[in-house]
């Protein structure tokens, strides 16, 4: 892992070249996973930064980082650096989740748990008559979601539920739907994410009983094509034969969450 030029702050001299960025900033969100980091998180993965006067994301996460890590917070990461040097070192020191770079969607843990009704997988909807098909991620309006792997983008971003979109992703291993999300996601098909960045916002669920701010989260093992819901004939089915009214390939993310969330700061 290097960075060619100098990354951060703009009045300070950074080059700030798109792919030296990208590396500084998955280097952090991956660091800002880890206890104690926290402050690290540069809140996304675009290559970008902000110029001033506008408030950098990126920049104040290389200052925390080099606040906690007792460097002169002047927030530029340069190649030959002690603070570049000092990331390096503590991700090498850093053990991996299993699943390579795979990451949980929040950068906290969520308000509630997803292995319970009415938030776990396979829950009953419609008084029994479906199964949901996906995990709720309970947070609030507006939380960051990032994804869970590199991948593409398969869709559009279309309306969902109550107000809310869904943005489709193939990460490679497997598909997921980031379903409830607000509807001002500017991803489009085609475009490819990398681990961490953010993505989308959690929306507000309207005109239903209970208002309520989730993710919810539904994964395929992309064996199948077309869309995602189907109708119950083309359904997955619980073991006791309940619809999900979803493609065939549905998987059960709860392990998956259970496990990328065993390498979230706070968890």
């Amino acid at each position: 892992m290097e960075i060619r030029a100098a990354v951060g702050a703009w009045e300070q001299g950074a080059r700030n070249e798109r792919q030296d960025v990208e590396t500084v900033q998955s280097a952090l969100t991956r660091l800002a996973r880890q206890p104690g980091w926290e402050g690290a998180d540069p809140e996304g993965v675009d290559g970008s930064i902000a110029r001033p006067p506008r408030k950098s994301a990126t920049v104040k996460a290389i200052r925390a980082f080099q606040v906690v890590a007792g460097l002169e917070p002047g927030g530029v990461l340069t190649p030959a650096g002690d603070g570049w040097r000092r990331l390096v070192q503590l991700l090498a020191d850093t053990p991996r989740p299993p699943g390579g770079d795979a990451v949980f969607p929040f950068a906290r843990p969520a308000v509630a748990d997803w292995t319970h009704p009415p938030r776990s997988f396979g829950s009953r909807r419609s008084g029994g008559r479906r199964a949901h098909a996906g995990c709720d991620l309970y947070a609030p309006v507006g939380r960051a979601i990032h994804a869970v792997r590199d991948g593409v983008v398969i869709r559009d971003p279309y309306a969902f539920y109550a107000q809310t979109d869904a943005l489709e992703i193939d990460h490679g291993d497997f598909v997921i739907r980031y379903g409830e999300i607000k509807p001002d996601c500017t991803l489009r098909k085609g475009e490819h994410v990398k681990a961490g960045q953010v993505i989308a916002r959690v929306g507000l669920l309207v005109g239903i009983q209970v208002p309520s701010a989730m993710l919810h989260l539904e994964m395929y093992d992309g064996s199948g094509t077309g869309s995602l819901t189907v109708p119950e004939n083309l359904s997955a089915r619980t073991a006791d034969g309940v619809p999900f009214l979803r493609r065939a390939d549905l998987l059960d993310p709860t392990p998956f969450l259970n496990e990328w969330r065993k390498w979230l700061a706070g968890a």
